[in-house]
Protein backbone atom coordinates (compact mmCIF):
# COMPACT_ATOMS: atom_id res chain seq x y z
CA UNK A 1 0.00 0.00 0.00
CA UNK A 2 1.32 3.35 -0.99
CA UNK A 3 1.97 5.20 2.42
CA UNK A 4 1.97 8.60 0.84
CA UNK A 5 -0.79 8.80 -1.50
CA UNK A 6 -4.39 9.86 -0.58
CA UNK A 7 -6.80 7.47 1.14
CA UNK A 8 -9.92 7.63 -0.13
CA UNK A 9 -13.29 7.18 1.72
CA UNK A 10 -16.61 6.18 0.37
CA UNK A 11 -19.82 7.02 2.26
CA UNK A 12 -22.05 7.85 -0.58
CA UNK A 13 -23.82 4.63 -1.85
CA UNK A 14 -21.35 2.61 -0.28
CA UNK A 15 -18.56 1.91 2.15
CA UNK A 16 -15.52 1.64 0.15
CA UNK A 17 -11.83 2.53 1.63
CA UNK A 18 -8.89 2.25 -0.97
CA UNK A 19 -5.58 4.21 -1.79
CA UNK A 20 -3.68 3.90 -5.05
CA UNK A 21 -6.79 2.72 -6.58
CA UNK A 22 -6.60 -0.63 -4.19
CA UNK A 23 -10.11 -1.58 -2.49
CA UNK A 24 -8.19 -2.14 1.75
CA UNK A 25 -10.55 -4.18 3.50
CA UNK A 26 -11.45 -3.14 7.47
CA UNK A 27 -14.23 -4.13 9.61
CA UNK A 28 -17.47 -3.15 10.64
CA UNK A 29 -16.03 -1.73 14.24
CA UNK A 30 -13.30 -0.21 12.33
CA UNK A 31 -15.75 1.08 9.15
CA UNK A 32 -17.68 2.57 11.74
CA UNK A 33 -15.15 4.50 13.40
CA UNK A 34 -13.48 5.95 10.00
CA UNK A 35 -17.15 6.82 9.12
CA UNK A 36 -17.87 8.36 12.74
CA UNK A 37 -14.91 10.81 12.12
CA UNK A 38 -15.90 11.42 8.67
CA UNK A 39 -19.41 12.57 9.54
CA UNK A 40 -19.05 14.18 12.83
CA UNK A 41 -15.12 15.65 12.29
CA UNK A 42 -12.18 15.30 15.17
CA UNK A 43 -14.08 13.88 18.31
CA UNK A 44 -12.96 12.89 21.79
CA UNK A 45 -12.50 9.34 22.15
CA UNK A 46 -15.09 9.31 25.52
CA UNK A 47 -17.62 10.94 22.32
CA UNK A 48 -16.90 8.06 20.35
CA UNK A 49 -16.72 5.18 22.46
CA UNK A 50 -20.61 6.49 23.60
CA UNK A 51 -21.19 7.11 20.28
CA UNK A 52 -20.53 3.85 18.63
CA UNK A 53 -20.87 1.46 21.74
CA UNK A 54 -23.68 2.94 24.15
CA UNK A 55 -25.48 -0.21 25.00
CA UNK A 56 -21.79 -1.33 26.55
CA UNK A 57 -20.13 -0.07 29.88
CA UNK A 58 -17.69 1.99 29.67
CA UNK A 59 -15.10 -0.10 30.38
CA UNK A 60 -15.55 -2.50 27.24
CA UNK A 61 -16.27 0.48 25.09
CA UNK A 62 -12.81 1.83 25.70
CA UNK A 63 -11.41 -1.56 24.71
CA UNK A 64 -13.33 -1.88 21.87
CA UNK A 65 -12.26 1.96 20.45
CA UNK A 66 -8.84 0.71 21.57
CA UNK A 67 -8.88 -1.80 19.14
CA UNK A 68 -10.31 -0.27 16.55
CA UNK A 69 -7.74 2.51 16.52
CA UNK A 70 -5.39 -0.49 16.33
CA UNK A 71 -6.84 -2.22 13.33
CA UNK A 72 -7.50 0.96 11.60
CA UNK A 73 -3.04 1.90 12.42
CA UNK A 74 -2.62 -1.58 11.12
CA UNK A 75 -4.63 -1.66 7.89
CA UNK A 76 -4.59 1.93 6.76
CA UNK A 77 -1.56 4.19 8.35
CA UNK A 78 -2.06 7.67 8.25
CA UNK A 79 -6.29 7.24 8.31
CA UNK A 80 -6.16 8.45 11.53
CA UNK A 81 -4.87 11.46 13.75
CA UNK A 82 -4.82 10.83 17.41
CA UNK A 83 -4.66 14.27 19.22
CA UNK A 84 -4.50 13.79 22.87
CA UNK A 85 -7.97 12.49 23.77
CA UNK A 86 -9.44 13.34 20.90
CA UNK A 87 -8.93 11.43 16.99
CA UNK A 88 -9.42 12.77 13.71
CA UNK A 89 -8.94 11.92 10.02
CA UNK A 90 -5.59 12.04 8.65
CA UNK A 91 -4.61 14.75 6.54
CA UNK A 92 -4.28 12.46 3.49
CA UNK A 93 -7.87 11.02 3.85
CA UNK A 94 -10.51 12.13 0.89
CA UNK A 95 -13.88 12.12 1.87
CA UNK A 96 -16.80 11.83 -0.99
CA UNK A 97 -19.11 13.10 1.62
CA UNK A 98 -16.84 16.20 1.99
CA UNK A 99 -17.18 17.10 -0.96
CA UNK A 100 -21.10 16.70 -1.28
CA UNK A 101 -21.36 19.03 1.66
CA UNK A 102 -18.64 21.29 -0.36
CA UNK A 103 -21.42 21.32 -3.64
CA UNK A 104 -24.03 22.03 -0.86
CA UNK A 105 -22.74 24.75 0.36
CA UNK A 106 -21.74 26.47 -3.16
CA UNK A 107 -23.71 28.95 -5.07
CA UNK A 108 -24.76 28.40 -8.13
CA UNK A 109 -21.76 29.95 -10.74
CA UNK A 110 -21.85 33.07 -12.39
CA UNK A 111 -20.29 34.93 -15.03
CA UNK A 112 -18.72 33.74 -18.06
CA UNK A 113 -19.54 30.18 -18.59
CA UNK A 114 -21.92 30.00 -15.90
CA UNK A 115 -24.35 27.82 -17.69
CA UNK A 116 -21.69 24.79 -18.53
CA UNK A 117 -20.04 25.16 -14.76
CA UNK A 118 -23.78 25.28 -13.69
CA UNK A 119 -24.97 22.01 -15.45
CA UNK A 120 -21.33 20.16 -14.30
CA UNK A 121 -22.00 21.42 -10.78
CA UNK A 122 -25.85 20.05 -10.69
CA UNK A 123 -24.79 16.96 -12.44
CA UNK A 124 -22.35 15.99 -9.24
CA UNK A 125 -24.97 17.15 -6.80
CA UNK A 126 -27.43 15.04 -8.31
CA UNK A 127 -25.09 11.80 -8.50
CA UNK A 128 -23.79 12.57 -4.68
CA UNK A 129 -27.47 13.10 -3.12
CA UNK A 130 -28.77 10.22 -5.47
CA UNK A 131 -26.73 7.69 -3.84
CA UNK A 132 -27.20 8.59 -0.40
CA UNK A 133 -25.06 8.20 2.46
CA UNK A 134 -24.17 4.57 4.04
CA UNK A 135 -27.57 2.83 2.54
CA UNK A 136 -27.94 -0.08 4.78
CA UNK A 137 -26.39 0.93 7.85
CA UNK A 138 -29.29 1.72 10.71
CA UNK A 139 -27.31 2.92 13.29
CA UNK A 140 -28.88 5.81 15.07
CA UNK A 141 -26.86 8.12 14.56
CA UNK A 142 -26.33 7.03 10.41
CA UNK A 143 -29.81 7.47 10.37
CA UNK A 144 -29.79 10.89 11.94
CA UNK A 145 -27.15 11.91 9.20
CA UNK A 146 -28.96 10.13 6.75
CA UNK A 147 -32.12 12.47 7.23
CA UNK A 148 -30.05 15.60 7.80
CA UNK A 149 -28.57 15.33 4.50
CA UNK A 150 -31.47 14.23 2.80
CA UNK A 151 -33.09 17.17 3.53
CA UNK A 152 -30.49 19.87 2.39
CA UNK A 153 -30.17 17.96 -0.38
CA UNK A 154 -34.50 18.56 -1.11
CA UNK A 155 -33.59 21.92 0.01
CA UNK A 156 -30.70 22.55 -2.97
CA UNK A 157 -31.59 20.73 -5.70
CA UNK A 158 -35.67 22.54 -5.40
CA UNK A 159 -32.91 26.16 -5.44
CA UNK A 160 -31.03 25.38 -8.39
CA UNK A 161 -34.57 24.08 -10.02
CA UNK A 162 -35.79 26.86 -9.65
CA UNK A 163 -32.53 28.59 -10.88
CA UNK A 164 -32.57 26.38 -13.73
CA UNK A 165 -35.94 27.85 -15.03
CA UNK A 166 -34.96 31.59 -14.46
CA UNK A 167 -32.29 31.21 -16.98
CA UNK A 168 -34.66 29.37 -19.42
CA UNK A 169 -32.92 25.60 -18.87
CA UNK A 170 -36.15 23.58 -17.97
CA UNK A 171 -34.80 20.32 -19.06
CA UNK A 172 -31.91 21.19 -16.09
CA UNK A 173 -34.83 21.65 -14.04
CA UNK A 174 -36.48 19.22 -14.79
CA UNK A 175 -33.68 16.36 -13.46
CA UNK A 176 -33.37 18.52 -10.24
CA UNK A 177 -36.93 18.71 -9.47
CA UNK A 178 -37.47 14.88 -9.92
CA UNK A 179 -34.73 13.83 -7.98
CA UNK A 180 -36.02 16.17 -4.80
CA UNK A 181 -39.52 14.61 -5.18
CA UNK A 182 -38.04 11.20 -5.16
CA UNK A 183 -36.46 12.62 -1.81
CA UNK A 184 -39.18 13.21 -0.31
CA UNK A 185 -42.21 12.50 -2.08
CA UNK A 186 -44.24 14.52 0.44
CA UNK A 187 -42.45 17.89 0.30
CA UNK A 188 -44.91 19.85 -1.90
CA UNK A 189 -42.54 22.59 -2.59
CA UNK A 190 -40.66 19.51 -4.15
CA UNK A 191 -44.11 18.41 -6.12
CA UNK A 192 -44.15 22.23 -7.06
CA UNK A 193 -40.76 22.47 -8.95
CA UNK A 194 -41.46 19.34 -10.90
CA UNK A 195 -44.79 20.26 -12.15
CA UNK A 196 -43.19 23.72 -12.61
CA UNK A 197 -40.70 22.06 -14.56
CA UNK A 198 -42.88 19.98 -16.85
CA UNK A 199 -45.41 22.80 -17.91
CA UNK A 200 -42.13 24.59 -19.28
CA UNK A 201 -41.39 21.80 -21.06
CA UNK A 202 -45.21 21.60 -22.19
CA UNK A 203 -45.82 18.34 -20.30
CA UNK A 204 -48.79 19.38 -19.57
CA UNK A 205 -50.06 15.71 -19.00
CA UNK A 206 -47.00 14.33 -16.91
CA UNK A 207 -47.21 17.90 -14.79
CA UNK A 208 -51.08 16.48 -14.05
CA UNK A 209 -49.83 13.12 -13.22
CA UNK A 210 -47.03 14.21 -10.73
CA UNK A 211 -50.20 16.56 -8.85
CA UNK A 212 -52.47 13.02 -8.94
CA UNK A 213 -48.99 11.16 -7.73
CA UNK A 214 -48.59 12.99 -5.07
CA UNK A 215 -52.21 13.25 -4.22
CA UNK A 216 -52.17 10.09 -3.78
CA UNK A 217 -49.49 9.61 -1.78
CA UNK A 218 -50.55 12.54 0.84
CA UNK A 219 -54.06 11.02 1.16
CA UNK A 220 -52.13 7.49 1.68
CA UNK A 221 -50.02 8.36 4.30
CA UNK A 222 -50.95 11.88 6.10
CA UNK A 223 -54.84 11.67 5.12
CA UNK A 224 -54.40 15.09 3.90
CA UNK A 225 -54.48 16.81 0.53
CA UNK A 226 -52.02 18.82 -1.73
CA UNK A 227 -53.05 22.52 -1.04
CA UNK A 228 -54.50 24.87 -3.67
CA UNK A 229 -51.27 26.78 -4.44
CA UNK A 230 -50.31 23.51 -6.26
CA UNK A 231 -53.57 22.10 -7.89
CA UNK A 232 -53.57 25.85 -9.48
CA UNK A 233 -50.21 25.46 -11.45
CA UNK A 234 -52.26 22.86 -13.38
CA UNK A 235 -55.02 24.19 -13.65
CA UNK A 236 -54.23 27.70 -14.94
CA UNK A 237 -52.44 25.76 -17.56
CA UNK A 238 -55.13 23.89 -18.55
CA UNK A 239 -57.08 27.13 -18.95
CA UNK A 240 -54.22 28.92 -20.46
Amino acid sequence: MDDDGAIELELLGRWRAGTGGHVVAVGPRQQRLLAALAVHGERSRRFLEGLLWPEDDEAHARGSLRAAVFAVTRRLPGALECRGAALALGPRVVVDLHGLRRELEEPAPDGPDAGRRAAAADRRLLAGCRAGLLPGWYDDWVLEEQERLGQQCVVVLERRAGQALAVDDPYRALLLASAARDLDPLRESAVRALVRAHLALGNEAAAERACREHADALARELGAAPSPRLTGLVRTARGA
